[in-house]
């Protein structure tokens, strides 16, 4: 099972330290960057039909364009693997996600944050996938880390952690299910952040009982899995309530733009234009009867 987010309520009042909006020039390896979140998400308001509104946010991280140099390496790297390497890897930088919840309801409500991402290869939304089309009782297709109710007192705040253990989690799950087609109840359940390899497999085929997964290609070392470039996250709350949060990265490779977030409009060109997959799985054609 995945090791739950941590949480603490925090007395009225009292919210996250200001030098964390102001913590943002660059550091050695083991500081830390703050990217607070570009804006506050909002939810928990009844819609036009009488649901609750749900808020989404997905913060990119401003990684610096590849130089030719490294790319050089990241070849030579491929070739002796025998795989294909991405340009940010698991390990290059180890993410963090700090967030606060403000009820601003006069009743106790709940609360859930799923979080999800992209890596430079595929983005993972399991909004849209549907892993039992033929099953109207079948659960939703999991997020990758969260989505566990946290209870929030009428006008409190509630803050908590997705920790650098649960996004190396994270990272590996999703470079499982988009790049080795393992399915994604099997991906989240199983604690995979010490993983040497995986082993990609044949598409799936949704409603075929009788299918079964095979092996395909080489299985994929530690060296070459796909670190996540961008952080979404689902807010939804069962009360009107808020959620600020803040990404807190250590550069351990050094590729993070100096500029941080201000680099999307001053050196956009500085910056690697990536451009995910959005992750679906395609079934496998059917076996000859």
């Amino acid at each position: 099972m995945r090791v739950p987010f941590s949480s603490a309520l925090v007395v009225p009042g009292l919210v996250l330290g200001a030098s964390l909006a102001l913590g943002l020039g660059a550091g050695c390896a083991n500081d830390p960057l703050y990217i607070p979140g570009p804006m506050s998400l909002e939810a928990g308001v009844a819609d036009d039909t009488g649901g609750l509104i749900e808020a989404k946010a997905s913060l990119q991280l401003p990684i610096k364009t590849e130089s030719s140099g490294d790319a050089a390496k990241r070849a030579e790297l491929a070739t002796e693997l025998g795989v294909d390497v991405p340009y940010v890897r698991l390990g290059d930088l180890e993410i963090e996600v700090e967030w606060t919840i403000r009820n601003v309801d006069e009743m106790d409500g709940e609360a859930k944050i799923e979080l999800n991402g992209a890596n430079e290869l595929f983005s993972y939304d399991p909004s849209i996938i549907v892993l039992n089309p033929e099953d109207d009782e079948a659960p939703p297709t999991p997020g990758l880390e969260g989505d566990v109710p946290i209870s929030v007192p009428a006008g409190g705040r509630v803050s908590g952690l997705f920790t650098e253990d649960q996004l190396r989690e994270a990272s590996i799950d999703l470079d499982q299910i988009t790049r080795g087609n393992v399915n994604p109840f099997r991906a989240t359940l199983t604690i995979s952040k010490n993983a040497k390899t995986f082993q990609p497999m044949t598409p799936p085929m949704p409603g075929d009982e009788d299918y079964v997964q095979m092996p395909i290609g080489d299985p994929i070392p530690r060296e070459a899995f796909a670190g996540l470039t961008r952080v979404d996250l689902v807010f939804s709350p069962n009360k009107h309530m808020v959620l600020d949060y803040n990404v807190r990265v250590r550069d351990i490779r050094g590729i993070m733009h100096d500029l941080l977030l201000t680099a999307v409009t001053d050196k956009p060109d500085e910056l690697e234009p990536f451009d995910p997959e959005v992750y679906s799985p395609q079934p496998a054609a059917p076996a000859a009867r």
